[in-house]
């Protein structure tokens, strides 16, 4: 308990940095891949506090970093956020979600728990969360190859250790029809707007005979040229979720139906391509459980995950289907229900109280590591429970 103490005053100690750096990423407000002040601000921190930076961590994401400490044992990742949404800037907090991280990892080094564990800790910075799910090119270009846990924190209405996701994939659609002018010679015309049209009409009529929580939504996102021109040319964009990647799967055929019968309908060609997948986050309960244990211990009242209370998707899991890994909650809304991607939510994340909220996310992140590394057969059961593909939650 003496070294839990240790950390919680780490934290406390390097609190008033650590919101100032928060502050200061959620002023660059970067778009996905586009992320460059914000990597090097969060680098820049972690080498100042003695941690040795790769960057990037992969080539093909030139704002991926990885920033480690300690050399032997087992290596736990805590995984930072830092990409910003269109428009409303860090409507999804992921300005705390880097910082959680990096204050977790330093108090860990400050307070000689690596040394008296023998493990080591990692910061994954993780580009593009809100489009592009970077962290599954991350997976599979090796990154967490060597990892023996992933942790990451996420804002939220509530705390708890536990998450519930929908798995995603999405698609851009393109439909190749013929110009001609709408008044003048229409029949000369092959209409692209009536194909896009009669996949919206067919995702439509497609929701009646769909499972229980499985959502098809899209935007369209290209609908002509002209008014007075028949369109030659249109485009789209379509997610598909559900509570696995199976699933999934099997709704993305049905709809690649529908998106050939717009160009059949219609005498378009078309063009379908998948753009980004993401797989439902697979709870490791044993870390959720000591997160939410953690939580209670710097005074934070956990709640039970469930379906209700809204799902997303997320990149992270893709991560919890190669190590054992969660993504949890910290409440920034005061218990109050507030949704994500709204410019009011975006107001919480740069709130005192969300700042507090921080801080006390990061200690509950690094008691749960400290726990992992001092308590080897907890690491065991943490990797059983991998293994066996158990689902407890």
């Amino acid at each position: 308990m003496d070294k839990k103490r240790e950390i919680i005053h780490t934290v406390d100690k390097i609190a008033s940095d650590v919101i100032e750096l928060g502050k200061k990423i959620f002023g660059f407000s970067e778009l996905s891949y586009e992320e460059y002040k914000s990597s090097e601000a969060l680098k820049s921190f972690l080498k100042a506090s003695g941690f040795e930076v790769v960057s990037p961590a992969i080539e093909e994401l030139p704002t991926s970093f990885i920033a480690s400490y300690g050399n032997s044992g087992p290596k736990i990742a805590l995984m930072a956020e830092y990409d910003a949404l269109p428009e409303i800037g860090h409507a999804c907090g992921h300005n705390l979600i880097c910082t959680t991280s990096i204050a977790a990892a330093i108090a860990l080094k400050e307070s000689g728990a690596i040394e008296e564990t023998g493990g080591s800790i990692v910061v994954v910075g993780c580009p593009a969360e809100e489009r592009g799910g970077a962290k599954r090119v991350l997976v599979e270009k090796g990154v967490f190859d060597d990892m023996s846990a992933a942790l990451i924190i996420h804002p939220a209405s509530m705390s708890t250790g536990f998450d519930i996701s929908y798995a995603l994939k999405t698609f851009s659609i393109k439909y190749f029809g013929k110009p001609a002018h709408a008044a003048a010679d229409p029949a000369k015309g092959v209409n692209a707007l009536d194909a896009v049209i009669q996949m919206f009409n067919g995702i439509s009529a497609l929701r009646q005979q769909l499972p229980e929580k499985v959502r098809i939504h899209g935007i369209i996102t290209n609908g002509g040229q002209s008014f007075n021109t028949i369109p030659d040319y249109t485009a789209a964009e379509i997610g598909i979720r559900a509570l696995s990647i199976e699933e999934v799967d099997v709704v993305s055929e049905k709809f690649r139906k529908i998106v050939q019968a717009g160009a059949l309908a219609t005498g378009c060609d078309f063009e379908l391509k998948q753009t980004e997948q993401m797989e439902e986050v697979y709870v490791n309960v044993p870390i959720a459980r000591l997160l939410d244990s953690n939580f209670e211990l710097v005074g934070e009242k956990t709640t039970m995950r469930t379906y209700e209370q809204g799902v997303g998707s997320t990149d992270v899991g893709s991560v919890t289907h190669v190590l054992p890994a969660i993504q949890g909650y910290i409440d920034i809304t005061e218990h109050r229900d507030i949704p994500t991607h709204t410019r009011e939510f975006a107001s919480c994340a740069n709130s005192e109280y969300g700042y507090n909220a921080m801080i006390r996310a990061a200690k509950a992140m690094a008691l749960t590591v400290y726990d992992l590394l001092s308590d080897r057969s907890l690491l065991e059961e943490v990797t059983d429970y991998f293994r066996e593909r158990r689902k407890e939650f």
